[in-house]
């Protein structure tokens, strides 16, 4: 709950004739048994026993036509944090154990009751209620999966037997609801006798104290059927938490629930105008015999025209809200339509960017790669030079040992036109290799050697 709920937007029409009390109980359904919350075991301990005592679900004399737990102990709080203090009091005191599943896992139902009475401030006369119960089930357990044992292990079975029984009086109500149904289409007569099927089942909602609770007063009884002051069935509403990447048998027996809880309505009490309309069709003699008063039916009447009124005007302002709506909705279509097309446009002009600048990039980078290649061979002409200077200058330092006269003068010639020879080789070869490079001649280093030769 939150800690500092704001309350600054909620207004309230508050009688200031009348003064009003807001009384807080809270107990739990603990192996099919109740037990209150606020008679804690401090106040066990100060009594001698440390067994706590279970309480009775029945009619008192001040409820004949419902049941309230008796014996609860409720605390008239005045402020909000009197009243979460008493909730944190209960559920300290309520049963939880540790299991393979939840380490602080609730092992009994939890109720929590607010409980607003009104009275006349003056006159002091018997006080009005209404009661908002707010209800935490404890969760179905697989043995296997919670690692339950022995007392765990019961309060496990209880606490998945009531939740069975739960099922199964919602599954027979929304079964008895669908034999109305097709009641009521075969009548033609508009009576409360069309509400109850002959054949209907029985909810069995007292086979355990839990679904006893839920479904005692929520359904009217007979002595409410009769007696029209009597009090309106109760409403209930159930909220389920699902994970959607949990287990798949919990959650879906978690939807099966909720899918039968929004099925089930509670029949409804026979107003006046019915319960007269229904003798009529029955026994029209005792309809005559002056025993229904026709004030009754004026007011039935005028009321039931006041209601057509205002279900008119409620309908016209309804359909001017749909026109209004319809054409919020034709105008949101038409901009979502006008998005869609201008989307596309930007998509096929980013497209075109995209394919232009890569074009743009491939076309550098092959340049980039011609230029690294023409480099390379510019490179290894440059080395060919170098091996060939170095092959020259080689030939020179192992040469035999200089021949005297016209001998050596012939041995410096014929070695001189085979260098040529050999050099006019190997630049044809360099041509046909690269054709785009520039033919290198070497008859200045020839003719360098032949006069390193002759000198002294």
């Amino acid at each position: 709950m939150p800690k500092s709920p704001t309350i600054e937007d909620i207004n309230l029409s508050i009688d200031q004739a009348a003064e009003y009390a807001i009384v807080v109980s809270m107990y739990e359904v603990y192996n099919d048994r109740i037990f209150d919350l606020l008679v804690g075991s401090a106040a066990n301990a100060k009594a001698g026993t440390l067994k706590r005592r279970a309480l009775l679900f029945k009619s008192t004399e001040h409820s004949p036509d419902r049941k309230v737990v008796a014996g609860l102990r409720k605390i008239v709080c005045c402020t909000l944090e009197e009243a979460l203090m008493v909730l944190e009091t209960g559920l300290v005191e309520r049963k939880v154990a540790g299991t393979g599943s939840n380490a602080v896992s609730s092992r009994s139902h939890g109720f929590f009751c607010v409980e607003v009475k009104k009275r006349h401030r003056v006159a002091k006369g018997p006080w009005s209620s209404s009661t908002l119960t707010i209800v935490d089930l404890a969760g179905s357990e697989r043995a296997r999966q919670a690692k339950t044992a022995g007392a765990t292990l019961a309060e496990a079975g209880k606490i998945n037997e009531s939740l069975m029984y739960l099922g199964q009086c919602m599954q027979m109500q929304s079964d008895n609801q669908d034999g109305n149904k097709v009641t009521k289409l075969k009548t033609t007569c508009k009576t409360y006798h069309s509400l109850t099927h002959p054949k209907q089942n029985i909810v069995p909602f007292r086979q355990c104290k839990l679904t006893e609770l839920l479904f005692s007063n929520s359904f009217p009884s007979a002595s409410t059927m009769n007696n029209h002051s009597s009090r309106n069935p109760q409403k209930a509403i159930m909220i389920v938490t699902a994970d959607a990447t949990g287990d798949f048998n919990a959650t879906s027996q978690i939807l099966r629930y909720s899918a039968l809880a929004r099925e089930i309505t509670v029949p409804r009490i026979p107003s006046t105008a019915s319960t007269i309309l229904a003798g009529q069709s029955t026994n029209p003699r005792q309809a005559n015999s002056g025993n229904t008063s026709p004030s009754l039916v004026y007011e039935e009447l005028e009321a039931a025209s006041k209601e057509i009124t205002r279900l008119t005007e409620d309908v016209d302002v309804l359909i001017l809200q749909l026109a209004e709506e319809r054409s919020r909705r034709e105008a949101a279509e038409a901009c979502w339509k006008a998005s869609e097309e201008r989307m596309l446009e930007v998509e096929q002009e980013i497209r075109d960017e995209c394919y232009e600048e890569m074009e743009a990039r491939i076309e550098g980078e092959r340049r980039r790669w011609k230029g690294a290649w023409d480099e390379e061979a510019d490179r290894n002409d440059e080395h060919l030079d170098k091996k060939l200077e170095i092959l020259v200058r080689g030939i020179q330092i192992h040469e035999d040992p200089e021949p005297q006269g016209d001998d050596r003068l012939r041995m410096l010639e014929a070695e001189n036109e085979r260098l040529r020879l050999k050099i006019e080789a190997m630049d044809r070869e360099k041509h046909l290799q690269s054709p785009t490079k520039k033919q290198r001649v070497l008859k200045a280093r020839k003719w360098d050697v032949v006069d390193l030769v002759e000198s002294p």
